[in-house]
């Protein structure tokens, strides 16, 4: 059995729109965005990001690692 700190931590990201809102997980089943950093949701994929970028397409989406 292996150590668990062999095991590759898969990094985290934030993703940060074009106005400064951080995406802060879902309400009642839609994405929710917030201006206050603290509410930030961790997100650890590409394929998340992705889906944001399409349900939003007129917002300028970025990760940024944490």
């Amino acid at each position: 059995m292996r150590d668990k700190e062999n095991i590759p931590k898969e990094k985290e990201y934030i993703a940060l729109d074009d106005q400064l809102s951080v995406f802060a997980g879902y309400k009642e089943g839609y994405p929710f965005w917030s201006v206050d950093m603290d509410d930030a949701k961790p997100i650890n994929n590409n394929r998340h990001l992705n889906t944001l970028r399409s349900w939003f397409p007129h917002r300028q989406i970025e990760a940024i690692e944490i």
